[in-house]
């Protein structure tokens, strides 16, 4: 069953990358451009209406926003059905949000994860889709710091290290616009009225997550 199964993702992808994901366009038939919000917890985030995506939902009346988020999820999850719940809806701007569960769980080696990572954001990239690169990490960056990329189990400060990285170096390589830290207007963490826990924020939170993120759609909609 799960042989079929990547038989069959494997043909929309590249299906897709053949038609290029300006195809987004062609599903739509040209009435609205498409996002499609894909992530974890924090794109699923905020209760009813509450979703950094309901806020775009508003800000956005001449887009199709979809939301794509699963609590939990990691970047191997993300792989697993990226086909299913990115390219087989062809959306023209992609918002990807991934790897805080990764940095959490420090189960995989960041050699493992930049696999994973490049292969979404390259598939997305060879389709036509433009890219959202919405960070979490960014400000955890230090290109001197050291890190045995190949080992699993690392310091949290090595796992925030190296996903920033890769969030930088695969923006620069695929013309992502990039947000390194998607919270940065909400921080510290945890903190009224904007959070509903320590890690994810409500529904005003949210609104001011959606206000940086589409300060950056906007810019992908300008490229």
């Amino acid at each position: 069953m799960r042989f079929w199964f990547s038989i069959v993702s494997a043909a929309v992808l590249a299906v897709a990358v053949m038609n290029g994901c300006n195809s987004g366009k062609i599903s739509n038939s040209g009435e609205k451009m498409r996002i499609v919000c894909f992530g974890d917890s924090l794109t699923a985030c905020g209760g009813p209406g509450g979703r950094y995506s309901d806020w775009l939902v508003q800000m956005l009346p001449d887009c199709e926003i979809i939301n794509r988020g699963i609590g939990g999820d990691t970047l191997g999850g993300g792989r697993k059905r990226f086909a299913k719940d990115v390219m087989e809806l062809c959306p023209d701007i992609l918002v990807f949000e991934l790897g805080a569960n990764d940095y959490w769980r420090r189960k995989r080696s960041l050699d493992d994860l930049k696999k994973d990572y490049e292969y979404m954001i390259k598939t997305a990239h060879d389709a036509g889709i433009k890219i959202v690169i919405a960070g979490c990490f960014g400000a955890d960056y230090d290109p001197k710091r050291k890190i045995d990329t190949a080992r699993s189990g690392l310091p949290l400060e090595d796992y925030a290290c190296g996903i920033a990285a890769m969030e930088f170096e695969f923006a620069r390589r695929y013309g992502c616009v990039y947000i390194p830290v998607m919270q940065v207007d909400i921080e510290p963490n945890g903190i009224a009225p904007y959070w509903s826990d320590n890690n994810h924020p409500n529904k005003k939170g949210n609104e001011l997550v959606a206000k940086r993120i589409k300060a950056a759609i906007d810019k992908v909609r300008n490229k």
